[in-house]
């Protein structure tokens, strides 16, 4: 029974060795140097470098980093542990300072994955000549090695990204400097601002803009983070050529419409309908749509400072105005600004035009303003019926009502003028 049981028990299994043998480490060690000059010549000649990249790096400096991931790939394999920080900062280090001056990353780590491509290769010629490295042992050994390539990657990517940001931040402020100089006539020259902007990659055209300054409404107030939503959107859709858009504040996009004459205002009041069916449509039950003002031409770009004013008194005249309209032009408005500077003298106007309407004993008198404004707008009793969504009968009573009360011909063109002022101007003030 002794004998049976000693039998049976199984010799414990040898443990496999996970380490490249000494001699194989040793060979690789006395090929370090020739080895790395392989490998930065393999660099230098795949990775295609251009001005994406900056100043690309002298093949010294090169063969120096791919010695250094020489002698990460020995210390890992003879010790047989993962790489220490401190080494994988000096294989990334190159890497690292050409990432910061790079506009793509992309050629650097191509650079490491050639470099580690001809590396591997070539430990992989020399293990065939030594038939006691095991399988599990080179095995260990990869994982070491393309593990450590993941990390310097990370390493060179997290430098870019952080590279790239500063970068978008430094030209951001950039350029609303130079748009906010633009708006607010606060410039030099104009050649003086056509050279900064090629600098920032936004060529001015030179003959001029036409402002537009757009809010995002949401039911009856403006979106908190409109300007930036809107920003969204217009980055969504199809831009002409030279197009300038910037939030200027968290509520307002601005955007500068490139113009040769009064008839560019057309082109940007159709961009800010295509807006706006956008914004519609992203904005889903919440039913979010777009006010805009838009300024007059007026030539040079020392004239977009007064089209953005325009453009600001239209959208503030627009939002009393019509409230639930989208496009609002200066050059509609013109009549209610005029009259609005002297307010004694429009708060005569108004008075002596819309009479009794104005009377608070008057009798549903608000019912009849409602009707005056309706009917001026749509210029027929069907039309006004449909607005107002009344039988065209009880539009036809406060009509003759109304012509009752006011003592005038409401189908005569000079009335109807004289009377949508009177309650625009009522509106304004």
């Amino acid at each position: 029974m002794a004998r049976l049981a000693t039998a049976s028990k199984k010799a414990p299994a040898q443990k496999p060795n996970t380490r490249l043998p000494d001699s194989l480490i040793a060979e690789l060690e006395r090929r370090r140097a020739g080895l790395a000059r392989h490998m930065a010549r393999a660099v230098v000649a795949v990775v295609r470098w251009d001005d994406s990249t900056g100043v690309p790096p002298q093949q010294e400096a090169i063969a120096k980093t791919c010695e250094a991931g020489l002698d990460l790939f020995l210390a890992t394999a003879r010790e047989a542990r993962p790489a220490a920080p401190e080494e994988l900062r000096r294989v990334a280090q190159l890497g690292i300072l050409q990432a910061r001056s790079s506009q793509s990353v992309e050629p650097i780590l191509a650079a490491y994955r050639i470099a580690a491509r001809v590396a591997w290769d070539a430990i992989l010629r020399a293990w065939r000549g030594h038939p006691e490295v095991t399988p599990e042992a080179l095995m260990i050994t990869a994982n070491y090695v393309f593990a450590a390539l993941d990390q310097v990657a990370a390493e060179v990517t997290k430098t870019y990204l952080q590279a790239r940001e500063q970068h978008m931040q430094r030209g951001t402020r950039a350029r609303a400097r130079m748009f906010h100089a633009l708006i607010s006539d606060n410039f030099d020259s104009e050649l003086e601002l056509q050279k900064q902007a090629l600098a920032l990659n936004m060529p001015l055209g030179a003959v001029g803009y036409v402002a537009t300054v757009c809010t995002l409404m949401i039911g009856p107030r403006e979106g908190a983070r409109g300007g930036d939503s809107l920003a969204e959107v217009v980055n969504a859709l199809e831009l002409p050529r030279g197009v300038i858009s910037h939030t200027t504040d968290p509520t307002t996009l601005v955007i500068l419409w490139p113009a040769d004459s009064a008839k560019s205002v057309d082109g940007a009041a159709e961009f800010v309908m295509q807006m706006n069916t956008e914004a519609i449509s992203r904005s889903g039950k919440s039913r979010a749509h777009v006010r805009a003002g838009i300024g007059g031409y007026h030539s040079g770009l020392r004239g977009v400072s007064r089209s953005y004013l325009e453009a600001q008194q239209a959208v503030e005249a627009g939002r009393k105005l019509h409230p639930e309209g989208v496009v609002h032009r200066h050059d509609e408005v013109i009549p209610f600004l005029l009259m609005v500077q002297n307010p004694a003298l429009a708060e005569r106007f108004v008075r002596e035009t819309l009479g009794v309407l104005l009377d608070p004993a008057t009798r549903n008198r608000e019912q009849l303003m409602e009707t005056l404004e309706a009917h001026l707008e749509r210029g027929s009793v069907k039309d006004s019926a449909a607005e107002l969504k009344l039988h065209r009968h009880t539009v036809l009573y406060r009509l003759d009502r109304l012509r009752q009360l006011l003592g005038r011909n409401l189908d005569e063109p000079a009335t109807r003028l004289r009377l949508q002022l009177a309650i625009g101007l009522r509106k304004l003030l």
